[in-house]
């Protein structure tokens, strides 16, 4: 089996978590099972960013190779925990990601990076320039994340899968760039992983695409006293709820329509569950299961 594996860049903060995923990504490379990673890098790309006048392309390179070189530690004392060797095995693939220069959400930012703020905080963020969002939990910085069209090393990604690599590929989202005349150009915005997760799992024609981050799933009324998992849904039941608003932007909703992209160009499943609990997610028991 092939399958693509997002974990939320939230989600990482806890280093326990990352502990017990790559545990159980390693098991089930260790069946004979395919693997790619991708993950988020909202909260350290937008720690970068408050530090450093650079742009968010080079900021999201940076955090491929940083978030990239800890999963790969991870990784690599998992696999000596299994009594495997770690050398040659996991691959971490610096990758850029095409999108359109004039892309819509260059004119309305929605992505979170960086910390929590409160009201006050926000507001002297907005003074500063920067825009912000209320969202559950309190206030973030969002910056503009254009729909990603195309993964440039395909090829690489492609050749390290046939040789057995668990690959870290698509990292945040992956590097934004535009085509420019007969070159490209890198683009200041950071592009939403789960949408750049689903565009790869695609393409690769993996059979599963799962979304790992800090909660079990998808929620109806997730903010309310009457919250409910959803534990099954078909794409058609899931746009009836985003239409009826129950996944909040930037957040829950990005992860429930990269499964729906994904599930309706493939025919395959989709599944989002909790980075905490990812043995259960893997063997189907405890997540939000897309169907076709």
């Amino acid at each position: 089996m092939r399958y693509v594996i997002a974990l939320g860049g939230n989600a990482l903060v806890g280093p326990k978590s990352a502990d017990k995923v790559a545990y159980e990504i390693v098991r089930q490379h260790a069946l004979g099972n395919q693997i790619i990673i991708t993950h988020g890098n909202g909260p350290q790309v937008g720690e970068l960013a408050a530090a450093q006048k650079r742009g968010l392309a080079v900021l999201t390179a940076e955090t491929q190779a940083w978030i990239g070189t800890v999963l790969k530690e991870k990784l690599n004392s998992a696999l000596l925990h299994r009594g495997m060797s770690p050398e040659g095995v996991v691959e971490t693939v610096l990758t850029e990601v095409i999108v359109k220069a004039d892309d819509p959400g260059f004119k309305h930012p929605t992505k979170p990076i960086g910390p929590f703020m409160s009201a006050a905080e926000a507001s002297s963020a907005r003074r500063k320039g920067f825009c912000t969002s209320k969202l559950i939990g309190g206030y973030r910085r969002v910056v503009p994340s254009p729909e990603p069209l195309e993964i440039m090393q395909m090829d690489a990604i492609k050749y390290l899968l046939g040789r057995h690599r668990i690959v870290i590929a698509c990292g945040g989202g992956g590097i934004p760039v535009a085509r420019s005349g007969k070159g490209l150009k890198y683009i200041d915005a950071v592009i939403d992983k789960d949408s750049a997760s689903s565009i790869l799992a695609s393409a690769i024609r993996a059979d599963m695409l799962f979304i790992l981050t800090n909660v079990d799933g998808a929620y109806l009324n997730y903010t309310k006293h009457n919250r409910e998992l959803i534990s099954k849904s078909t794409i058609k039941a899931l746009k009836a709820s985003m239409a009826m608003g129950h996944f909040e932007a930037g957040s829950m909703m990005p992860k429930v329509k990269a499964c729906i992209d994904f599930a309706e160009s493939t025919g395959k499943c989709a599944g989002i569950g909790s980075l905490s609990h990812p043995r259960d997610v893997f063997s189907m028991k405890r997540l939000t299961l897309v169907t076709p």
